[in-house]
């Protein structure tokens, strides 16, 4: 139970370390779930974590909430901002997504097998290798141990769960030597269609994939290391009940080469610089589909590349300041194309995406100032610059189809931020922000052509003319921590200036069968959103740990239309109890109904209130020569109740009463 509470606490505070020896420690700026630690480190309920999915990791985050279309690639949104208004990169490296449909976001080609912790920014601050208005998510790889206590261990790991005949298994296995050290993983995943409440069965919600990482770490010298990574991640016959079409295939490769000086007692404390190439390929399919739901048989595959650098350093300047710079750049070529088979007549095709390339270079520079043993300030800024345009002549005659004008160009983006925390006791501290984000649209919102967007039921067309969308957001709030008892109440507003959103153009015609329109990506003058987040966890006894993590956001446009994708009031809540090694825990998920909608602007409708109940008990075995063994049997929505989250695309319904079995094997 206590390295529950420990990681409990991990994942709703950022926790900020000074040392009396040291006054200026590594600082994480992070909200963070913690998934394995070191590699291979046996801590806590970390078993359980690496076989989760990654989807149900991040939802642990109060700031989170996922988006669904199917029961794959669930994408994460940040206080109800998703897409370009938010960062998503692998271990700093940027990556983006080649669907037109965001049925392939960035959370679906990394497993928890392949991850150290993931990493959440609510808003812009140094530690981003991108301009943002919203912050972001950085999934940290795990690295191989050099030196380990034992050269050879590893883990085994097997799932099943009764609704949608869902199997899973996973490996690692680690070799540790004096100078170097290696570590695979990999794990396979595979479902039928899962069934809602009253065995309801939500046809086209399948899926099969695998995924397989390395890495090797290598000690050039005591303040020298080396690290190759390589992720390669493949998906195939996925189904998106929400959506028109499925995925034939989504395929990913990643792939970096890092080194690392550190040296904690010298002025320059560390450089990490790092080279890295990422390629997904991905394809839209409906050819499964019965002939009476498909009005007419398209393909839809897309690519995206992307390459690039980045050098970081860390700079202890006296006893009060650690100052830290960053360089980076990269690269991002997209394509997307649809081809169409009339019943009658000849084939049809479009770019969707019409070869866009993004070349971006940018400089972060940061300060830690350590004002006394009770108040420490963060500040500064990036400076980002980049140049986006169409590469081939298809592409730009694709573009003259509704923009005369010329569609490359080059901005100028930036973010600087302050935030302070004060201790006013031991156990009490006060923390406050102010940030200032400005981005440049998305490639997929500047030069998009017919993207069908199923919320709304429009097409949407880009827009090289969009100005930059810019926020000014700041937050407040307090963490009271006493042995037994912790909470954390936080505040946020961000106001927007130039806020991106489709408007309808008339004179334009749908491409998409039965689209109700045609919108146009377009600035609107402002739009404002505002929240609360409040975390709590109660240890009364030993054996015994009471958590609950809340959170509420509200927002609204310049006309008063309430915004889409805001997720209504949310409480998740649990009661857990460790009874001669046996946890057993009772779960609550439980949402108000979200009235606040602009169906005629956004083509939102309202969601009712839900409330959901699950129970598992786990177990961890103590084997001979430090080996574990982890057990787990669960029950997720305990009373088979329908319901449907406001963020679900469609309002699909989601799972009914389903049964989980895990077992991992530590060696």
């Amino acid at each position: 139970m206590k390295y529950l509470s420990i990681l409990i606490l991990l994942t709703i505070s950022t926790e900020m370390v000074f040392s009396q020896e040291d006054s200026i420690q590594k600082i994480q700026h992070y909200k963070e779930v913690i998934v394995q630690g070191k590699a291979l480190k046996d801590d806590g309920d970390n078993g359980f974590r690496l076989q989760s999915s990654t989807e149900s990791l991040l939802n642990i985050l109060p700031s989170v909430t996922m988006i669904k279309r199917g029961n794959y690639a669930l994408e994460p949104t940040i206080r109800g901002l998703n897409a370009g208004q938010i960062n998503m990169t692998i271990d700093g490296m940027q990556i983006f997504g080649a669907c037109t449909d965001k049925m392939d976001v960035i959370s679906s080609y990394v497993e928890p097998t392949n991850l150290e912790k993931i990493e959440l920014n609510t808003s812009p601050d140094g530690s981003q290798t991108g301009s943002s208005v919203g912050g972001g998510i950085n999934f940290k790889l795990m690295r191989a141990e050099i030196g380990a206590s034992r050269k050879f261990n590893g883990s085994l790991g097997a799932g099943y769960q009764t609704n949608s005949n869902y199997y899973q298994g996973l490996g690692k296995l680690q070799y540790s030597a004096k100078r170097w050290a290696i570590l695979v993983n990999g794990i396979y995943r595979k479902a039928d269609n899962y069934h809602a409440a009253d065995r309801k069965e939500i046809l086209f919600s399948q899926f099969e994939k695998w995924n397989a990482g390395i890495n090797l770490a290598v000690a050039l010298n005591e303040n020298n290391r080396l690290y190759i990574d390589y992720i390669q991640d493949e998906g195939y016959n996925i189904g998106y009940p929400a959506l028109t079409m499925d995925v034939g295939y989504a395929k990913a490769y990643v792939s970096s080469i890092t080194h690392q000086y550190e040296n904690i007692g010298k002025t320059l404390r560390s450089i990490e610089s790092k080279l890295f190439f990422n390629y997904i390929d991905h394809t839209m399919d409906d050819s499964p589909r019965p002939k009476e739901m498909v009005p007419i048989r398209m393909d839809m595959p897309g690519t995206s590349m992307t390459f690039g650098a980045y050098s970081k350093a860390n700079v202890r300047l006296g006893s009060k300041h650690l100052f830290s710079i960053q360089l980076n750049g990269y690269q991002n070529d997209l394509h997307a194309e649809m081809t169409m088979y009339p019943d009658i007549g000849s084939e049809m095709f479009m770019l969707t995406v019409p070869d866009a390339r993004r070349k971006t270079i940018g400089i972060t520079l940061a300060d830690r100032w350590i004002v006394s043993n009770k108040m420490k300030f963060d500040f500064g800024g990036r400076f980002e610059l980049n140049a986006s345009d169409i590469v081939t002549e298809i592409g730009r005659k694709t573009m003259t189809s509704f923009y005369q004008g010329n569609p490359d160009q080059t901005r100028l983006n930036g973010n600087v931020f302050v935030n302070t925390n004060y201790k006013l006791r031991t156990n009490l501290s006060l923390f406050a922000g102010a940030n200032y984000g400005n981005r440049s649209a998305s490639l997929h919102e500047l030069y998009g052509f017919y993207l069908f967007n199923r919320v709304d039921n429009h097409d949407y067309l880009g827009n090289p003319d969009l100005k930059n969308e810019s926020s000014l957001n700041g937050n407040i709030g307090s963490e009271l921590k006493y042995k037994k008892f912790a909470v954390r109440l936080e505040g946020y507003i961000y106001a927007f200036s130039n806020y991106i959103t489709g408007l309808v153009v008339p004179e334009y015609s749908n491409m998409a069968p039965g689209a109700s329109g045609v919108k146009q990506y377009s600035n609107i003058p402002s739009a404002l959103l505002t929240g609360a987040e409040l975390s709590i966890i109660y240890n009364p006894i030993e054996a015994l740990t009471l958590q609950s993590i809340n959170s509420y956001t509200f927002g609204i446009d310049n006309e008063k239309n309430y915004l889409p994708y805001i997720p209504p009031f949310k409480s998740a809540n649990s009661i857990a109890y460790d009874l001669k090694g046996f946890v057993f825990k009772v779960e609550h998920v439980g949402s108000a109904a979200q009235n606040n909608v602009s169906t005629e602007r956004y083509g939102e409708s309202t969601t009712p209130a839900f409330n959901i109940f699950s129970f598992n008990v786990q177990k961890y075995f103590h084997l001979k020569n430090h080996k574990r063994l982890h057990a787990e049997v669960g029950v997720e929505n305990i009373f088979d109740t329908p319901y449907y989250e406001h963020l679900d695309v469609m309002k699909i319904q989601r799972q009914g009463v389903n049964v989980v079995i895990r077992a991992t094997f530590i060696f």
